[in-house]
């Protein structure tokens, strides 16, 4: 957050009460047996990848680590070989931290497609329903319901074409070379489990997607390609901005401000099948690429950028701007103490994918500290429930669990400039 101060006794606090950093990706590169990584900055393009998806993510995922349970409780973390395109590579009792991603990366031919990425699988023996729940879910209830709503996924693979031209900027594209940025950003998705998870096919109708968080930021059921795992691919990529105006195949949506990208620029979603720069800009995330991340459960608070705050003397008005994402609601809340309890909500915004505004035409005269929360507000303390023991789970679990195939698409090394 940027913090700035206003003339004379006015002073503002731009912070976002929004839940701290909660996900951490952990890159690991063992399985880079071609050296992709050893390009310059190719590392340090796939950390700030990572580096953008960890602050949006706010779940909580439980530890994998057979230490903490009782003998015979064993798993195999798989995924394909990212190096060599095994389908089955595999690592045993793998230990997984809690809020952490495990991603192996690394780079091969791929003859057409310029990345690949998905989910890991995994198999499992053991004497507890507990440990398989754990395993399925890393605590996210909704991916043990019959009909799934959520994801908890271990970690998985990212693998990217060893045959092409990179361009490891994080700014903006670069004429005849592939942009790393935009395709690891796509695979990242998969990973996620963006038309890779059980989440994802659950919301899948024919050819349209029904997330609700989609529907909002899209105005309706969004359109997919044959094979349901991308939004519908525009088909067309021109000059300047990256889509023909008017194109019925269009899906269209705002960018999320982020690697010298405008925020709500008007951008064709980045989880189509196709690659196409965006004009001068990489193609990021939209806003109904993070649609689709909540609709398939992950808990999504995008960190707050203020991006410009107009000053004026106390006695006029204070105004201020921040990037908005569909289905956050934005609270602008005033302080004259920063004490607990002090802060009054001015106004509540609710996001759109474009950049928002807010000016308090009257601010006090004394003190006055202002926040962007993205919180949901405080609930009355509820009186405390009288709890009945609850009986035993009387189904053993089962002494095996059938294993569950990584999965992943590929990425067209297509590129207009």
């Amino acid at each position: 957050m940027i913090a700035k101060l206003l003339p004379v006794t006015l002073s503002v606090l731009f912070a976002s009460t929004a839940s701290s950093l909660a996900i951490k990706i952990q890159l690991d590169y063992t399985y880079d047996t071609n050296g992709f990584f050893n390009q310059t900055g190719a590392k340090a393009a796939l950390r700030a990848v990572a580096d953008f998806y960890e602050p949006l993510l706010t779940d909580s995922l439980s530890r994998i680590d057979t230490a903490q349970w009782p003998a015979g409780n064993t798993w195999t973390a798989s995924f394909t070989h990212p190096g060599t395109g095994a389908p089955n590579e595999q690592i045993t009792n793998l230990v997984v931290p809690a809020n952490t991603l495990i991603v192996y990366a690394g780079g091969r031919a791929l003859g057409g497609p310029a990345g690949r990425g998905g989910p890991g699988g995994y198999s499992a023996s053991g004497n507890s329903q507990a440990w398989f729940d754990l395993l399925a879910s890393r605590g996210q209830a909704g991916a043990l319901a019959p009909t799934k709503t959520d994801f908890g996924p271990w970690g998985g693979m990212v693998t990217f074409d060893t045959s092409l031209t990179w361009n490891f900027s994080s700014t903006g594209p670069v004429s005849g070379k592939i942009p790393f940025v935009s395709i690891a950003l796509h695979e990242f998705g998969h990973l996620l489990g963006i038309g890779t998870s059980l989440s994802w096919n659950a919301k899948v109708s024919g050819t349209n997607f029904t997330g609700p968080a989609s529907a909002l930021s899209f105005g309706g059921n969004v359109p997919l390609q044959t094979g349901g795992s991308h939004w519908r691919d525009d088909g067309m990529c021109v000059i300047p901005n990256g889509h023909l105006p008017g194109n019925p195949n269009n899906v269209l949506s705002k960018a999320f401000g982020s690697f010298g990208t405008l925020h709500g620029f008007d951008q064709i979603v980045l989880m189509d099948p196709s690659s196409c720069t965006a004009g001068s800009f990489h193609k990021v995330m939209t806003d109904l690429d993070l649609a689709a991340l909540k609709d398939i459960g992950w808990q999504l608070s995008p960190p707050v950028r203020w991006l410009t705050a107009n000053t004026q003397p106390s006695a006029g008005p204070v105004a201020f701007t921040w990037p908005s994402t569909s289905g956050i609601t934005y609270r602008v809340e005033l302080s004259t103490t920063l004490a607990d309890g002090s802060w009054d909500t001015l106004t509540t915004v609710t996001g759109n994918g474009v950049i928002k505004s807010y000016t308090d035409a009257s601010p006090p005269a004394g003190k006055a500290f202002y926040r962007l929360n993205t919180a949901a507000p405080a609930a009355p303390a509820a009186l405390p429930m009288k709890t009945s023991p609850q009986p035993p789970l009387l189904e053993p679990a089962p002494s095996w669990s059938p294993e569950i195939l990584p999965d992943g698409c590929g990425f067209s090394a297509d590129c207009c400039q």
